[in-house]
């Protein structure tokens, strides 16, 4: 097949060649392999600058989506399969973004650890959140070595005592009322044994 005609449509080119439907891809992938009118293409050579295109492309879409906050790469992954881009293309782009350190699930953990960290919630709530975006095990479980244990002790006292306070008012007994903190900071994400911990520092029946 034969370039015909090239024609610049902003950041891409419509290809017109002598025997097929015209094709649009990037603009950079016209720059990067020279192709100018009356350039044959074969088959192979086809396929590569519909590859290189679409490759640029995804690029551009993730990197639009890292600009607007930090993603896993499970996160990024399904974005990006679900605007319809070439499966094995997304990969290619998740793999590249991962050499060059733009996209590191670890980093990626850690910094949502530390947001997180100032919401009041625990351990194991956090690990069910990491692992919904698709966190590996091994990685969670590396940076969740990271949690202050004073400072998860003190979030789970003050949610307590809050609840303690809260719950006098219905006059439960102190069984029913340490069930309910149990149940409460449970909810929260919060280990039994700190629960327990908790529990026994604060005395709500005595508050």
């Amino acid at each position: 097949m034969i370039i015909t005609a090239l024609q610049r449509k902003g950041n891409n080119v419509v290809i017109i060649f002598d025997d097929r439907e015209p094709v649009t891809i990037d603009y950079r992938t016209v720059l990067d392999n020279g192709l100018r009118k009356n350039d044959p293409i074969d088959e192979k050579f086809f396929e590569q600058l519909i590859s290189e295109s679409s490759f640029l492309k995804i690029k551009d879409s993730a990197f639009r989506l890292l600009g607007r906050r930090h993603h896993s790469t499970s996160e990024l992954r399904n974005k990006l399969v679900k605007k319809k881009y070439q499966k094995e293309v997304v990969e290619k782009v998740l793999a590249d973004l991962t050499d060059k350190n733009l996209l590191d699930d670890e980093q990626f953990a850690a910094a949502y650890l530390e947001e997180r960290s100032v919401k009041k919630i625990g351990i194991n709530k956090l690990k069910t959140e990491l692992f919904k975006k698709g966190i590996d095990r091994k990685i969670i479980d590396k940076v969740l070595l990271n949690v202050d244990s004073d400072l998860s002790y003190e979030q789970a006292f003050e949610l307590a005592k809050r609840k303690s306070l809260f719950l006098q008012r219905k006059e439960l007994d102190k069984n029913k009322l340490r069930s309910k903190i149990f149940s409460f900071l449970s909810s929260r994400g919060f280990e039994s044994e700190l629960i327990l911990k908790v529990l026994n520092d604060l005395n709500p029946e005595n508050e």
